[in-house]
């Protein structure tokens, strides 16, 4: 590589000595004190000169090295030539500052200043160009490599393309300098203008190539999933389009800067990295995209469109026939359960029969959106996913699913029974494997978690056919126990609703403190069973009114024994 001129062959002699008249006056015996900004110029150009010369020993060592040591001596050499432009644009704030302040010193170091510009201008570009060019020469042995060394590649490539950056933003940077200096800097800016403008188009191509490889590669990689070299190709591909949009975002706002219309990068930038930043917001760029939009849009529509019409309508028909024969399936399913010797659970009825038609509507979905590509394999993958993430976010909620599965399975209850469970007694209104709703006697609606019924003693009041129903009645002492006990069982006897088999059942069962204690249980259907017992209880206080049958009310005989010395406090009085 041949070194560009950068910085050398400067009049060091012009700063190095001091102006003429201060040579004349060396004999004195009192040396006037340097002003610091005399001193600071001395320094700058010192490590200017430093690492000019380094930069050159670096630059033929680049020439011998070899692999990796190439790529640690291109970084120094960078590094260097950051200082060297950092010294540089310090030398001429040191100038101005010198010219502000009037000092004699200034002359000199201008005409040193506007010889480094010069030298820099000519050195950045040199270097802007070369760069450029070894990263086109370096772009060629891309399609070359095997997938498995393009990722690497590519970032080598992405340091080359932003060294070229830098030096152009250098050059910016440095243009501004030159004005500083009361120099034309027109001859930059038009280099600037002419140089990233064809930077900027070059890199349009670039990014559009790599957006249709990324859309090729990504088709393939779908249909070949298991090619590892294709997904090593395809993530090449994307570090070029990061690399690319990088440097075109660059390119842009240097050329913005400069004056120059930019709205048709801007434009492809927002498509390639999909990023809505402020450009959006630009008349040019907004107006851009959405006639960018409409274009494609409008060959999508013509080329594509009847096609997505007949599948959009296949599509609808396919879900119009699912949804038929989900009806259908239902009503087959409703109908065999029906005439079915099976004794299942409304729950469990209701839930066959919804399980089979979602399960017919699921499947004609399924083939639907097919039928429009949609690959299903992904979709039900997702769908798994989601509902684990979902399960795991519900675990209360699967906790109520599983005792609501457990309740259908062993039924210890259904609807319309009257249950007292979870703490609530009430009518069962309706079942879910969630919840169960309960209706109280008073008219309340209470809906309680399967899990707490399930975690609880269910009592099922109307589970069996026939029930028990237990009384108990008190009579007085001296009352007749057998014509007790005939009353009793007669009115039994004459009830209707009260069964004869089983026996109803009346003994004398306790004699209480107060009172005798006979129990009565009668066998009744389970729907008459508070019927009976009201009638009943009813009828025993009329008819023991009726034969002179008294019902006690609690009492106790209380017995008064004298004192002992009672009689002799009678004989003293």
């Amino acid at each position: 590589m041949k070194t560009p001129k950068i910085l050398i062959a400067l009049p060091l002699a012009l700063l190095l000595a001091g102006p003429a008249h201060a040579q004349e006056e060396t004999a004195a015996p009192v040396e006037a004190e340097e002003n610091p900004l005399v001193t600071e110029a001395r320094g700058l150009v010192a490590t200017i000169e430093g690492n000019v010369g380094e930069r050159k020993a670096l630059e033929d060592e680049l020439g011998r090295a070899k692999g990796e040591d190439r790529l640690v001596i291109q970084g120094r050499m960078g590094r260097m030539e950051d200082d060297i432009l950092e010294s540089v644009d310090a030398l001429v704030l040191n100038l101005l500052a010198q010219e502000e302040a009037g000092l004699e010193d200034a002359a000199a170091l201008r005409q040193a200043a506007e010889e480094y510009a010069s030298r820099v201008t000519i050195g950045l570009q040199n270097l802007a160009e070369r760069s450029e060019a070894d990263v086109t020469a370096l772009g060629a042995k891309r399609e070359t490599l095997e997938p498995e060394r393009q990722l690497a590649f590519e970032a080598r490539l992405a340091d080359h393309n932003a060294r070229v950056d830098r030096y152009f933003e250098a050059l910016v940077k440095h243009a501004d300098r030159l004005e500083a200096l009361g120099l034309d800097a027109t001859p930059v800016r038009e280099y600037l203008v002419r140089e990233l403008g064809e930077r900027a188009d070059s890199l349009d191509g670039r990014v559009e190539l790599a957006i249709k490889q990324i859309a090729d590669l990504t088709r393939q990689s779908q249909h070949s999933p298991e090619d590892v070299a294709l997904k090593m190709k395809l993530r090449a591909v994307e570090r070029k389009l990061e690399w690319t949009t990088g440097s075109l975002a660059a390119a842009s706002q240097v050329l913005q800067e400069l004056g120059q219309e930019t709205a048709s990068h801007r434009q492809l930038l927002i498509r390639a990295t999909g990023e809505i930043t402020g450009d959006i917001f630009d008349s040019q760029v907004a107006l851009g995209l959405a006639g960018e939009w409409l274009n494609s849009t409008k060959d999508w529509g013509f080329r594509r469109g009847p096609d997505f019409l007949f599948k959009l309508l296949l599509f609808g028909l396919i879900i119009l026939a699912a949804r038929l024969l989900s009806k259908v399936s239902r009503g087959v399913v409703r109908r065999g359960l029906d005439a079915s010797n099976f004794d299942v659970s409304k729950l469990l009825h209701e839930m066959i029969i919804s399980l089979t038609g979602g399960a017919v509507l699921a499947l004609g979905i399924l083939i639907g959106l097919s039928q429009l590509g949609i690959q299903i394999g992904p979709l039900l993958t997702g769908i798994g996913i989601a509902g684990f993430i979902v399960g795991f976010a519900l675990q209360d909620t699967l906790a109520n699913f599983a005792s609501g599965a457990m309740i259908l399975l062993y039924r210890p209850y259904d609807e319309g029974d009257v249950i007292e469970a979870g703490g609530v007694m009430g009518k069962v209104s309706r079942m879910s494997l969630v919840s169960t709703t309960f209706l109280t006697f008073d008219h309340q609606t209470l809906v309680v978690p399967n899990s707490k019924i399930w975690g609880d003693v269910i009592k099922n009041v109307t589970a069996e056919r026939i029930r028990r129903v237990d009384m108990k009645f008190k009579t007085a002492y001296d009352s007749d126990v057998e014509k007790t006990e005939a009353v009793l069982a007669s009115i039994l006897k004459e009830h209707p609703k009260v069964l004869a088999d089983p026996e109803p059942l009346v003994k004398l069962h306790e004699l209480n403190d107060s009172s005798l204690d006979f129990i009565v249980r009668p066998w009744v259907h389970t729907g008459d069973y508070w019927d009976v017992y009201w009638s009943v209880t009813r009828e025993v206080k009329m008819r023991f009114d009726r034969e002179g049958i008294s019902i006690p009310f609690p009492q106790r005989d209380v017995h008064l024994i004298p004192a002992p010395d009672a009689g002799k406090r009678g004989s003293m009085d």
